[in-house]
């Protein structure tokens, strides 16, 4: 395995500073000694902070390419096409046509930078085990924290390889290639990651963090708060491998989860309030700091797909679903005209998101109103119509504004995947979506003939430096 040895820095860095205690003393910052980390409790703080700094700064990118792919966006950037030909146009292979794996859909987000997370937790709780000063609740605490973002970040890299694998190990030696596994070990790897996750969490009982988390963490800042965004994240992982194969026992624990997380009841999401409880990635446009580059405000390259207009559903009076009109906004509107794909590979932009106004919106990692839908799913394939059926109009009610709907066992996934694509829109969830069911021949393809003719991607390949460094066992895709 190949890392990003970028979020590596930050603790040679922090070990050199706990290193200058003594104020006398010049360290050897050639050969950092990890003890030194254990004793600076701002040093383990800085070291925390890393990890959540990690997830900050993938989220936006995560968002953005799993939209091209799932057709909810697109970035025509004027004098670069690749953004379109490396997400939708593609290249020759399987007898089809796939992603180049030394092309930017390769290289993007969800690879390399994700398992770097993994050796930053990996960092971080060597320094938590070996510190003098922590309790053994608080360390307890400490793991649960940590290894909820593996559980996490294992999430993504199988939303953008699925059949392709994981790597689940984070060797000593960064040079030592791990081998890759099966979607389903990954799956069952990032589950029971979340699940040691919660006994430390429990087992922490009423201890604090011995560190401060973000303020997107508010409400979800202690041991036994921060379990129920455990606890949400698991029942995303567990939905997902309901789907891909897991079936019953995965949505009953699924259902458990969400019982254990910040979920509000069946039905009883009374406000749009309600629906955006939940726990967040925080921007800045301080100097040096990350700022929202899914905001239009910051990213005048990033347009909404045409087909979240056409295919919104209306309310009574006429106007549009809810949802729509919060998230996108026509250029026309903003005083601007409709912008040319470049190369003429792609059809006019006509219109952009809102949903983040400006450079420091916060973006979330999971909300109230998906943990609803995802319960809404796992009744729905448990066979409880009624129970699903009070929160999806829950969710058709008041996040979009809609009248009420009926299910049946043959609507029940199509009305299901509506509301998750207009409730979660860029938030990365509808390419996930339609490949989980099957279905990925329905999303729309822009250019459907000629030299430039688009696909819709199954997975995103294994980057090329990854394949040349398994040279006698290269992963499927790779040259």
């Amino acid at each position: 395995m190949k890392y990003d040895f970028k979020g590596l820095v930050l603790l040679g860095a922090l070990i050199g500073t706990a290193a200058c205690s003594d104020r006398l003393s010049v360290p050897n910052y050639n050969k950092p000694v990890i003890g030194e980390v254990t004793k600076d409790p701002q040093a383990i703080q800085l070291l925390a902070t890393g990890i959540i700094q990690r997830e900050r700064s993938l989220q936006p990118g995560t968002s953005q390419d799993f939209g091209f792919f799932g057709r909810e966006s697109y970035i025509y950037f004027p004098t670069d096409g690749r953004n379109v030909t490396g997400f939708l146009v593609g290249v020759p292979g399987f007898g089809g046509k796939t992603l180049d794996p030394g092309g930017f859909a390769a290289t993007a987000t969800n690879w390399g930078s994700r398992f770097a997370n993994f050796r930053n937790v990996k960092n971080f709780l060597t320094a938590i085990d070996a510190s003098p000063t922590l309790s053994e609740t608080e360390k307890k605490a400490a793991h649960g924290f940590a290894n909820t973002f593996v559980g996490l970040d294992m999430m993504y890299v199988l939303y953008s390889r699925d059949t392709l694998g994981a790597v689940t190990e984070v060797n000593d030696d960064p040079k030592v290639v791990a081998p890759l596994v099966s979607k389903d070990s990954a799956y069952k790897y990032a589950t029971n990651m979340l699940d040691s996750a919660k006994a430390d969490l429990i087992a922490a009982g009423d201890a604090s963090f011995p560190f401060t988390l973000s303020r997107g963490f508010s409400g979800f800042d202690t041991p036994a708060t921060f379990l129920k965004f455990n606890r949400a994240i698991q029942a995303r992982v567990l939905v997902n491998r309901a789907s891909q194969g897991c079936g019953n026992s995965c949505y009953t624990d699924a259902l458990a989860a969400i019982a254990e997380s910040f979920a509000t009841p069946i039905g009883g999401a009374a406000s749009m309030a309600d629906l955006n409880i939940g726990v967040y990635n925080n921007y800045s446009t301080a100097t040096g700091d990350v700022q929202n580059t899914l905001s239009f405000a910051n990213n005048k390259s990033l347009f909404a797909h045409a087909s979240n207009v056409t295919d919104a559903q209306t309310q009574v009076g006429g106007a549009k679903d809810d949802r729509l009109t919060r998230k996108v906004v026509s250029l026309e509107s903003l005083d601007l005209p409709p912008v040319s794909p470049p190369q003429g590979i792609g059809i006019p932009a006509e219109y952009t998101f809102s949903l983040y106004p400006a450079n420091n919106s916060d973006v979330p990692i999971i909300r109230n109103e998906e943990l609803i839908l995802l319960r809404a799913e796992a009744n729905i394939f448990l066979g409880d119509l009624p129970a699903a059926l009070l929160d999806i109009n829950n969710i058709r009610t008041v996040s979009g504004k809609l009248a009420p709907t009926t299910l049946t066992a043959a609507d029940a996934l199509t009305k299901l995947l509506y509301e998750r694509r207009y409730s979660l829109l860029l938030e990365g969830q509808r390419w996930n979506d339609y490949r989980r069911f099957g279905i990925l021949n329905q999303l729309p393809l822009d250019i459907t003939s000629g030299t430039y003719t688009h696909f819709v991607a199954k997975v995103q390949p294994v980057p090329l430096a990854e394949c040349d460094a398994r040279a006698g066992s290269k992963p499927q895709g790779c040259p």
